[in-house]
This record gives C-alpha cells, structure tokens and sequence, in this order.
C-alpha cells in the first residue's frame, strides 16, 4: 500500500524561516548582504533536516511539497477580505524558493504546483483521490483547514509539535467533530482567513445550535433552537452560504499527475 506525504510547502517553509529571522525584526531587510545569505542558508539547512525527519519518522513511500498557484484568486473573488490580514512573504524568502525546491529535489521530495489553486486545494484534491483508492495519506501542515478531511486514511501531522491530529483532539479544542467544523468557522468566525462570521454568534451560541442537528438548515427549524439564534441566521444566510464555500476545500482539482511520479527518489547528496 502507498503512503503518501503531501507537505503543506509555504506552511513549513515560512514558519522555519520565521525562526531564522526573528533575530533581526524589525529591520530583517536592512541587514547585510551576508546576514541575509546566512539566514537562507540556515533555513535550507532547517528544511532539510525538517524533511529528512518526517521521511525517517513517517516512512512515506511517495512525497511531494505542494505550493500556492500564483494565479489562485477564487476566493478573493468571492470574499474581497479573505486572508487580507495577512503579512506577504517577505521578499528575502520569495526569491530563494527556487533554492528551497532544488534542496527538497536533492533530498527526492517533488515539487506541485497548480497555477488557479490554493495549495490546501491541490492536497485536499490528491488526499481525496488516494483515499478513495483506498491508499494512505499524511498531510503535514498546521493549518487547521485541513483537519474536515480526516478519515481512516488520511491522517494530518503537525510537524512542530510531532503530533498527529485525531476526533478526539478536535473535539477537545473546538468542541465539534471534523465534519462540523466549516459550519462552526462559519458561524463563529476564523481569524486565519480573516472570516468574520456572523455577528453575535460566539462558540456557546454555535455548539448549542449545531448539537441540535447536523446541518444548520435542521438546526434552525428544530424547536430547540432559540428565535433570535434562528432570525440572525437567516438574517445572514447568504454570508453563511459563501463562508463555508471559502472555507470548504475543494478536491477536484484536476492535476494530470500519476502517483508514480511523486515515488521519494534516493537522495543525489
């Protein structure tokens, strides 16, 4: 049987650079041409050392780093402000990616990329697939979006932590299943992606009303359910509708690659 690693890339890349630049915040780009050189060298080392671990702790038969598209708008398009609160990678970074990937490649990790997609929607389309074929999958990354996609055979690692995500774990931190946690982001609102959600629905408020029924259309006609819980839905209905699009990861997006070609190459160091 495969299994799969699908690296949540820029989610491992940044955070390990975050580390190597803190030293010099807030002036990281006003250092020396050698300081800068040594924090991408000292990131490089990181990566490789970060991939060699989960190749030796996870013992995946296939890997591949999956990366955002540079045209993957969609939904900017539905919702202007989503991920707008976040910081843009800074331009030391940007322009050693190619040296990050060759790196990765040496140590036999692929490299995907979709130029339309989002990479949580690269992987959660690739996971989908091999889970259906009843193949296994680890997506590593700490964003939380992947976590609905959790099944029997697609798992989801924290590689900071060394931890592996469970119901168990997601029930405990948000209070929900996997399956319900779009609906609860979308009521309660997620900072990450800079999704509002609905104003005057906190998490008390969204577990009550999702323990009523498991979709929210059930929930706000079950008799439980509170009139004026009940009129702010359907007060903000569309908004709730395009929050779970945003926040739902798609996984058919069409990639024209064969899992043969993502098999982890012997290392060329």
């Amino acid at each position: 049987m495969a299994h799969l690693l699908l690296i949540d890339a820029m989610n491992l890349i940044r955070r390990i650079y975050a580390v190597q630049e803190r030293p010099y915040l807030p002036l990281a780009d006003e250092v020396a041409a050698t300081t800068k050189a040594q924090i991408i060298t000292n990131t490089e080392q990181t990566l490789r050392q970060s991939l060699l671990r989960l190749q030796q702790d996870l013992q995946p038969s296939h890997a591949a780093l999956v990366f955002d598209g540079d045209n993957s708008y969609w939904r900017r398009q539905l919702f202007t402000d989503y991920k707008a609160n976040r910081k843009p990678m800074p331009s030391m970074l940007a322009d050693a990616l190619p040296a990050l990937q060759q790196a990765a490649k040496q140590l036999g990790f692929h490299s995907l990329r979709q130029p339309d997609y989002e990479a949580d929607d690269i992987i959660a389309s690739i996971a989908s697939r091999m889970a259906q074929h009843q193949q296994q999958v680890t997506i590593v990354s700490t964003d939380k979006g992947f976590l609905p996609l959790m099944s029997q055979q697609i798992h989801v690692y924290d590689h900071f932590n060394r931890q592996f995500h469970s119901d168990e774990t997601v029930q405990e931190k948000f209070g929900v299943p996997p399956q319900q946690l779009v609906r609860y982001w979308s009521l309660v609102g997620d900072n990450t992606n800079n999704i509002p959600g609905v104003p005057g629905i906190g998490p008390k408020t969204a577990l009550d009303l999702l323990a009523l029924a498991d979709t929210l259309n059930l929930a706000t006609q079950h008799e439980g359910c509170h009139k004026k819980v009940r009129d702010k839905i359907l007060e903000h209905k569309a908004d709730i509708q395009m929050f779970m699009q945003i926040l739902s990861l798609k996984t058919d997006v069409e990639l024209g690659v064969n899992l043969q070609e993502l098999r982890l190459e012997p290392s060329t160091l």
